[in-house]
């Protein structure tokens, strides 16, 4: 028999991803907003100071809270009824975390860092080069993405759509090829 939480141990593993997931929103949402002002800033000091926070943000705002985030997730639908795939909407939710958490690991840290490095050789100038044009609007994106996925999956925690994952039984399967 699997382990089970007890209730008090549920709550508490709940309230920390709960948590965790509120600053990972925040800290998206937060990166999100400077990004947008960072294509209006008046002069090269805005642009350094900027994604100076934005960096903090990404280190402190997104990296923990997503990683404690999928941790948790784990352990709830491990440690509890739901199962890891057992449901639709766990295993969706699963899905999600992953990819945002790969497109923050992959692109977002790397567009950051590459932005700062335009503004560090260019300063205020960089605001007129394509290719941090380009960079700035992918982040922009993608941040919208990500905090698209991070509220869908708010939503289908509460609404738990798409019913349970049904598992193929091998009699079935071996009565159907023997016929």
């Amino acid at each position: 028999m699997a382990y089970r939480l007890s209730q008090k141990k549920k709550s508490l593993l709940i309230a920390i991803h709960v948590i965790a997931l509120a600053a990972w929103i925040g800290g998206t949402l937060g990166m999100l907003l400077l990004g947008i002002y960072l294509y209006s800033a008046e002069n090269a000091a805005q642009l350094t100071y900027t994604l100076a926070s934005m960096e903090i943000i990404d280190e402190n705002l997104l990296k923990y809270p997503a990683l404690m985030t999928l941790l948790t997730g784990i352990l709830l639908s491990l440690w509890t009824q739901w199962g890891l795939v057992k449901h639709y909407w766990v295993f969706v939710k699963l899905g999600l975390t992953m990819i945002t958490i790969l497109i923050g690991i992959f692109f977002l840290n790397k567009w950051t860092a590459s932005l700062a490095d335009w503004v560090e050789d260019l300063g205020f100038a960089s605001l007129q080069d394509g290719g941090f044009h380009s960079t700035w609007l992918n982040m922009v994106t993608t941040s919208s993405f990500n905090l698209f996925c991070l509220l869908f999956m708010v939503f289908i925690t509460y609404y738990k759509p798409f019913g349970k994952i049904k598992k193929r039984r091998a009699a079935n399967t071996s009565n159907k090829l023997g016929s």
